[in-house]
């Protein structure tokens, strides 16, 4: 029997009349008016029985005589906790008076003034029979009395106890003022709430790090306006069947997790905040899949956002990350994850990281300030980059490893490098698709190596290339459709043996040679025009092949076309307009030229010997004012030249043409006369 009246509490079926019988503290007043109320009084207790009407909670001289004094802390006053329920006869006396003031009161849900470390607790039911007023020594005590829809109104206090909430109640602390009710047990979880119940206003304590501060393993409970600071093994820990909606919740756990949701668990958080975490800001693992809204994770010593596990997945919306010494987001082990409007910046490591069959799609999110890599990815891992910036990194944007491994952008930006590294790179097999992106103030934009690997860019922008655009090496495939390469010091460059590729329908400006073939690399350009490159518009060197078929050199520094001896190149219908060493540099009989033109406005010196390529069986001359030209046999007595084969990258700002079999040589040899070539 909760002490209250000193009267029995029954079920609403058989309903005691509420302050009947004498209590202390107690306030008579006459019968009720009511003649059936009146009789019921009068069969039960007496015809001279009085009926009092309690006010508020008992006074504290009261409760010490029931109970005995409340034990102190130091520094704390020993909570006691009064459970208290109203009855509508209670707070129906007569305005003005005492009774009646305290009845508005209630009825507006104010409350009298408590006592520090008390607990108020109101049922919100509509039985006017099931509202009464008791008064326990604890906390926990008040829970286990208290039905479902009552509310626990926490007074000012620190209470050193462990709860566990299994009723649907509201348990809240006093006028919001977020701190001044704290919950702090000397071990074990201080919270644990397993019903759909409502938690606010609270400032929770763990000093425990073998579990967390705050515990939800079931229902669908509401924990609002939360600040948590602990050393736990998490801050908030959510696992079974919970579906928890957190708002506004603070966590401070510099020795463990944040916020850890695990095992088919799940749940909303709306704007929460992960000041400090030991470990992972929010780790989710064992299938759970929680959804994050306007969430900021940092001080962080793990990943900031961490997804790990088989079916576990994460959702996040416009949250931030940043100030993680890890990485800021790691998606691992067939985990999945999509965030939108997030972003991430300021970490040590990679700012984000996937691995083992992840999957993580990103839309409208911005990485910056990385150190690393802006998004390192391995092992079959799958991004999607959707309208998404990368900016200001160190080592590359997009670092894509291993067979499988794929990355899909549309619509984004890489720029900003502050290292020494590619933008993108794509290697052992991985691939990667750029669709209208954008790759700017890089060292190179493009790195494409080894056997198996691929990138596919469409209609994109690649400029201010301090080096090369797009590299292809070591038997790796490139193809650009539609892309245009603006200042750079080489648009493209196939660079050995087994590379190759398509590029259809590209732009090259303002670059210092279009596009290099180098080392028995066969790459098939289409359609593709170099205005004003510094060197050569294409240059093939070193037993290089290629096609080139409906290709434009305009306003070269050099050749329009550049074509090594030993090579074996083929150009078709292409054509060179006001080149200043010539449109075409044709060495040996290895090059196939078909239906090429050019004009004649270059200066040529006088000297140079310059005679049309014979073509080959099925092949069309050269029509009249192509500029081709090519070495003439050597005479006899001249030996003839070995084609140049050199394995160190060829610098195109100090190269000069003094083969034998170049009009150069001839000229100069014309010019001494030694070894001149005969007249007939």
């Amino acid at each position: 029997m909760p002490a209250g009246d000193g009267l029995p509490y029954r079920r609403a079926a058989e309903p005691v009349i509420p302050g009947a019988g004498v209590a202390p503290g107690g306030v008579r007043r006459p019968l009720p008016a009511r003649p059936a109320l009146r009789a019921r009084v009068r069969s039960r207790y007496g015809a001279a029985a009085p009926i009092l009407a309690v006010r508020g909670a008992f006074g504290r001289a009261g409760a010490a005589r029931r109970h005995g004094p409340a034990p102190r802390e130091a520094g704390n006053r020993a909570p006691s906790c009064a459970l208290r329920w109203c009855d509508e006869s209670e707070i129906g006396g007569a305005p003005g008076s005492h009774a009646g003031r305290a009845g508005e009161r209630t009825r507006r849900g104010q409350s009298s003034t408590m006592a520090q470390g008390t607990v108020q607790v109101t049922h919100t039911g509509t039985s006017r029979w099931r509202r009464r007023t008791g008064e326990y020594p604890s906390l926990t005590a008040a829970l286990e009395a208290a039905g479902d829809g009552d509310v626990l109104t926490l007074a000012p206090g620190t209470y050193r106890e462990n709860l566990v909430l299994q009723r649907a109640v509201t348990l809240r602390g006093t006028d919001g003022a977020v701190g001044s009710v704290r919950i702090a047990p000397a071990d074990g979880v201080p919270l644990t709430v397993r019903a759909s119940a409502t938690v606010r206003d609270l400032h929770i304590e763990g000093q425990d790090a073998a579990v967390p501060a705050l515990l939800v393993e079931d229902g669908t409970p509401e924990l609002l306006d939360l600040r948590i600071v602990t050393r736990s093994a998490a801050g908030v820990e959510v696992r079974g069947a919970a579906r928890p909606t957190v708002r506004r919740v603070t966590v401070d756990n510099p020795a463990g997790v944040g916020i850890a949701v695990l095992g088919g668990a799940g749940g909303v958080f709306e704007e929460c905040e992960v000041v400090a975490a030991g470990q992972e800001g929010v780790a989710v693992t064992g299938g759970a899949h929680p959804r994050l809204e306007r969430c900021r994770v940092h001080h962080a010593s793990g990943a900031g956002l961490s997804v790990t596990g088989e079916h576990s997945a994460l959702e996040g919306l416009g949250c931030e990350v940043y100030e993680i010494r890890g990485s800021g987001v790691r998606v691992a082990g067939r985990a999945s994850a999509h965030l939108s409007d997030s972003s991430v910046h300021r970490t040590s490591a990679d700012g984000v990281t996937l691995d083992t069959d992840a999957v993580l799609t990103l839309s409208d999110c911005d990485i910056h300030d990385v150190p690393e890599n802006a998004v390192d990815l391995r092992s079959r891992a799958v991004l999607t980059l959707t309208r998404s910036t990368v900016r200001r990194f160190g080592r590359n944007g997009l670092s894509v490893w291993d067979p499988g491994t794929r990355v899909d952008a549309n619509g984004c930006e890489i720029h900003d490098s502050t290292g020494d590294y590619p933008a993108v790179w794509v290697s052992d097999g991985a691939t990667a698709v750029l669709d209208s992106c954008r790759v700017r103030e890089v060292p190179d934009a493009l790195f494409v190596l080894d056997r198996g690997s691929r990138v596919d860019v469409v209609d994109s922008d690649l400029s201010q290339v301090r080096n090369t655009a797009v590299s292809v090496s070591d038997g790796a495939t490139a193809q650009l459709d539609d892309c245009r390469v603006r200042e750079a010091s080489t648009g493209a460059w196939f660079r050995d043996h087994g590379s190759g590729g398509t590029l259809a329908s590209c732009v090259f400006e303002n670059v210092q040679t279009g596009v290099i073939v180098s080392k028995g690399a066969d790459p098939v350009v289409e359609r593709c025009t170099v205005a004003s490159p510094g060197e050569a518009g294409f240059y093939v060197s070193a037993e290089g092949r290629g096609t080139f078929d409906g290709c434009r050199v305009a306003d070269s520094g050099g050749y329009g076309f550049h074509v090594r001896d030993g090579c074996r190149t083929t150009l078709r219908r292409c054509r060179t307009e006001r080149c200043a060493r010539g449109g075409y540099e044709v060495a040996g009989d290895g090059p196939v030229v078909e239906d090429c033109t050019g004009d004649e406005s270059a200066t040529v010196p006088a000297a140079a010997a310059r005679v049309a390529v014979a073509p080959r069986p099925g092949a069309t001359a050269p029509q009249p004012g192509a500029a081709v030209a090519v070495a003439p046999p050597a005479p006899a007595g001249c030996p003839r030249s070995r084609p140049r084969r050199s394995g160190r990258r060829q610098r195109h700002g100090t190269r000069r043409t003094c083969s034998r079999n170049s009009t150069r040589w001839w000229a100069w040899r014309a010019s001494s006369g030694r070894c001149a070539p005969s007249s007939t």
